[in-house]
């Protein structure tokens, strides 16, 4: 069976802990984020998405690399608790033909994905899915606006269209 592992081993793109990425930061993950003490302006900043104020992880200065990465180890120092976007990676929801869409960033694009439903379902039911549902123009739209030239270069695979149903809260 496939998985991230033999996909990625030979990959030579630089993940997103060391690239110009920009991860969000919704309500359950500054929660998290908050519990280890990380919620500080030093490790977030806010960015502007279509004219809404949104959190999202810093880069430390100078630099592409996140501020939760850690160079010697080459881990994130927060994985436990990283945020969603972060959880994601590398799969991303784009809208496809007016539906929204799971997405895989790819340099291995006749890959079988047939292994990731799992993940995807797992991502589907975690505590913060329907927060960025509730703003998928914010999620889906954020990487084009603040990076467009990386998002429209980067290689990607429809997967799926995303299955979500509002709770009723």
């Amino acid at each position: 069976m496939a998985s991230f592992e033999k996909l990625c081993i030979s990959c030579k793109h630089q993940g997103c802990c060391t690239n110009s990425a920009v991860p969000l930061v919704f309500s359950h993950d500054f929660e998290d984020l908050k519990a280890i003490g990380k919620n500080s302006d030093e490790f977030l900043k806010e960015v502007n998405v279509y004219g809404k104020k949104v959190k999202a992880i810093r880069k430390k200065e100078n630099s592409n690399i996140c501020m939760f990465w850690d160079e010697a180890k080459k881990m994130c120092s927060i994985y436990k608790n990283r945020p969603f976007d972060c959880r994601a990676y590398p799969f991303d929801i784009h809208l496809v033909d007016g539906k929204y869409h799971w997405i895989v960033y790819s340099c291995n694009p006749q890959s079988g994905w047939e292994w990731s439903e799992d993940y995807l379902e797992m991502l589907e039911n975690d505590k913060q899915f329907e927060e960025v549902m509730d703003q998928i123009e914010i999620f889906a739209g954020h990487t084009r606006m603040i990076l467009p030239q990386e998002s429209d270069k980067t290689p990607f695979t429809i997967l799926r269209e995303v299955r979500y149903k509002k709770s009723k809260k």
